[in-house]
């Protein structure tokens, strides 16, 4: 029932109703989007993440409360527990990133949502090897963003596995906490913008640190990241002014012209210029397959395109071979053959058995500062590698069960604390309380909340 208003008729001195009515309002905050046609578009977790914030809630919570009904439950729904290990597909071309992106329009009353996914994209980029399973981040972004009063958000841009620097600070994008050493999930049960999921603390800092993979990579790398950066930031800042569709049959007809122009329609020696097996670009001439990002990005870089020309349409007159760049690439492809470096090696996995860095790398991390395959290290050093594996298994291990005896702490605080002003410790009350909500799914964390609920309410409240 609308409500009604009196209106005043001085022709007749006499009063008439008329109905008046409000604007549909909106389940929850109507939050603007972050980097709107900018190379920085905000990504949809950084967006879930600013809105439970603004609902003064943890996402975990906000999730189960608001968006479990409208989200389907074959992909775990909206329980941030049962997809943890997954929430990078929230930013992607899937079901899983449709589905939140419809379920937040509906309720924030938002619209154009899709465009903080790849979901637009969704026909023409294969989703292996798309998005990276760790939030990544910019500390001078985060920095400069708080010291100049502006909203704190995490871009979509970040979230790509192929984006490896900061295309407006010329770093690289870090991937541990600089308090706690730790990886942050791309959406986690207390995430926010600029901190820490996993200690809270403050991400952003003026002054970036060079590391050891900064220093592996040469002016070549350099060039080919900031390009990258730059290609595909540009693609998302076009996404929303785009009308066209995308379509695979785009990219097939697009290489076959490439070849064509440039190769006399010769696909292997078109494949020798990108340094790529012969039978995967064939594959991609004739529409069976899709390139990943990372390939078309590298077609692109080698003939000076923009990204979206390659998706789209292409201006044959503009084709041409960048030397420079072909020449980098079969570079780089002969140093992936380069002599093995065995004294070399076996020093530094010696140093790092007896080490006492903290975190202790893996096995893959080590294989990627030597710049060798890890298969090719453990073939000449078994037990050396064996060593080093062994070494951050047990400190993960370690660290796991300090944080477990450090959660149930916790939990026998907020138990008391909650009997005590009354209320039932059920475990959605009690994880609104925890730093890290996600142990709950450990048998033991769950053991311990159940005897200290039961010992608890035993008791008599004071």
């Amino acid at each position: 029932m609308f409500p009604l208003s009196l209106k005043n008729n001085f022709n007749s001195q006499d009063y008439t109703l008329e109905r008046t009515s409000f604007p549909h309002r909106s389940c929850l905050n109507h939050l603007e989007i972050q980097g709107i046609q900018t190379f920085y578009i905000e990504s949809l977790t950084g967006y879930l993440s600013r809105l439970s914030q603004s609902h003064n809630l943890p996402v975990g919570i906000l999730m189960e409360r608001e968006l479990a009904s409208l989200v389907g439950k074959q992909h775990g729904g909206a329980n941030l527990h049962k997809i943890s290990k997954f929430t990078d597909a929230l930013n992607g071309t899937g079901v899983m990133a449709s589905e939140l992106t419809d379920a937040l329009q509906q309720l924030t009353l938002k619209s154009n949502l899709k465009f903080l996914t790849l979901v637009p994209l969704a026909e023409v980029l294969p989703h292996n090897g798309l998005l990276r399973p760790d939030r990544a981040w910019c500390p001078a972004c985060y920095e400069a963003w708080q010291e100049q009063g502006q909203i704190i958000f995490d871009p979509l841009l970040w979230t790509l596995d192929c984006v490896k620097m900061c295309p407006y600070h010329q770093c690289q994008l870090v991937l541990e906490c600089p308090h706690c050493c730790q990886a942050n999930a791309p959406l986690a049960w207390r995430s926010r913008p600029g901190y820490c999921s996993r200690c809270d603390g403050w991400l952003g800092s003026s002054t970036t640190l060079e590391r050891e993979s900064d220093q592996a990579w040469s002016k070549d790398n350099w060039d080919w990241f900031t390009w990258t950066a730059n290609a595909v930031g540009e693609l998302l800042a076009e996404l929303p002014q785009l009308v066209v569709s995308f379509s695979r049959d785009n990219i097939s007809r697009n290489l076959r012209v490439i070849v064509d122009h440039l190769c006399e329609g010769n696909i292997a020696d078109f494949a020798r210029h990108l340094q790529m097996p012969k039978n995967t670009v064939w594959l991609w001439c004739k529409g069976r397959n899709l390139p990943k990002l990372n390939a078309l990005l590298r077609i692109c870089y080698c003939l000076q395109l923009p990204l979206k020309s390659l998706l789209v349409g292409l201006d044959e007159g503009k084709l041409s071979w960048s030397i420079q760049r072909d020449n980098q690439f079969q570079k780089s492809s002969r140093n992936e053959s380069k002599p093995f470096e065995s004294d070399r090696v076996r020093s530094y996995l010696e140093s790092i058995v007896s080490s006492e860095e903290l975190p202790p790398p893996s096995m893959e991390e080590v294989a990627r500062r030597l710049e060798y395959d890890r298969r090719t290290i453990y073939r000449h050093f078994r037990d050396l590698c064996q060593a080093v594996s062994l070494k951050y298994k047990r400190y993960r291990q370690e660290s796991h069960l300090d944080i477990v005896e450090q959660v149930c702490l916790e939990i026998e605080e907020i138990v008391n604390q909650l009997h005590t002003d009354g209320e039932y410790p059920s475990e959605m009350r009690v994880s609104e309380y925890l730093s890290k909500p996600g142990y709950l799914r450990y048998r033991k964390v769950r053991n311990r909340l159940e005897a200290i609920r039961n010992e608890v309410l035993s008791q008599p409240i004071d």
